[in-house]
Parts: C-alpha cells; sequence; structure tokens
C-alpha cells in the first residue's frame, strides 16, 4: 500500500498491522467514530449549517490549500509553499460569519455542495489524543442557473479527541488534483 502522509505525520501504511493504530483500522469501533464524524461535517457543510461546522475546529487549527504545480515525480509532491488559503480559527470564523450575511456577493444566491468523502485510512497521530485520518474527497458545487463545478482530491486531518470523547479538526490539508481551478470563486468549504 505505500506510505500513508497525513498532515505532516508518516504513518505507514501498516495501518493494519502497527500496534499503536490497529485500533482505529477500517471495522473497528474507533475507526467507525471517525468516519461518522466525517460524514456528519459533510451533513453541516451540504445543510448551510456553517456556525455548526467551524464549531467543530481546534482553537489551534491550521486550515490549508497548497498550489497544485505540474512536475516530475522526481522533483517533489507538486505542492508549493504557496496557498490558496492559509486559514486559522479567527479567519475560518470570519468566512463563516461573512457567509451568513447578504455581502458574500460570490455566494449570493447561496451555492449548492455535495461533500463527498471516501478511501478513508487513519492512524494514530503524534499525541495520544490526535488521528492522523488521510481520505479522498470530492465537492460537487452548483449556484443559479450555471453548471456543475467540481473540486476532487486528497484530504490530510489531523483530529484530536477531546472532552466528552468529541472529536475536534486540529489540522486540515487539502490537496487538489487540479492545477487550475476552473472555479468561478473559491468560497466553497471543504
Amino acid at each position: 500500500i505505500g506510505h500513508l502522509s497525513v498532515g505532516g505525520y508518516v504513518c505507514a501504511a501498516a495501518v493494519h498491522s502497527a500496534p499503536e493504530s490497529a485500533d482505529c483500522a477500517p471495522g473497528t469501533a474507533l475507526y467507525g467514530e471517525i468516519v461518522a464524524f466525517l460524514y456528519r461535517e459533510a451533513e453541516l457543510l451540504d445543510s448551510y449549517r456553517f456556525a455548526e461546522w467551524v464549531e467543530l475546529f481546534a482553537e489551534d487549527v491550521r486550515y490549508e490549500m497548497p498550489v497544485r504545480t505540474n512536475q516530475v515525480r522526481s522533483s517533489g509532491s507538486g505542492f508549493q509553499q504557496m496557498t490558496f488559503f492559509d486559514d486559522n480559527i479567527v479567519s475560518l470564523r470570519t468566512r463563516v460569519k461573512r457567509l451568513q450575511t447578504e455581502s458574500a456577493w460570490a455566494e449570493t444566491p447561496p451555492s449548492r455542495t455535495r461533500h463527498f468523502v471516501s478511501n478513508v485510512l487513519a492512524a494514530a497521530g503524534e499525541s495520544p489524543d490526535e488521528f492522523a485520518v488521510g481520505l479522498c474527497f470530492m465537492v460537487t458545487r452548483t449556484r443559479s442557473d450555471h453548471g456543475y463545478q467540481m473540486f476532487t482530491g486528497r484530504r490530510e486531518d489531523v483530529l484530536r479527541r477531546v472532552g466528552g470523547g468529541h472529536f475536534k479538526i486540529a489540522r486540515r490539508r487539502i490537496l487538489a488534483d487540479q492545477t487550475v481551478l476552473t472555479a468561478t470563486n473559491l468560497s466553497v468549504l471543504f
């Protein structure tokens, strides 16, 4: 299977055999909790419940989408240090508040989105309360009478278990497949 690199963590694809990550392998209760969390998050976004969505993030979150470039494999991963966005909790909350006003021109009328997640793999993170989660995503968006716009790629999340046993998103790295984003804007949330 290779290596699962998530949020700066390298988790050997021995996700199935490493003792510290065996409890979050597919089919386990913990894996089910992680996937249910991701599905719930997608539902919040698709039903315009942005205030609830932003509360899923930790206070120290980093939420970034690096720019992808075309290059040969030997030159690296294809992602630059430059980003489309690199948000913290304050900027995420600002984005959400703006979406709830009539001043969000890029979202008036609001986009209709569908967030899909698949190929979820999870492993123990750097801290005992953290989990490195890698997944594939597809986000479709349409607004007004315009056709579909589609974003696909890989997401690298770090989920942190907090009080009450809930998860918070401590880090999200969005790695788009496209080198050129043909969307009219990037107001969609991932």
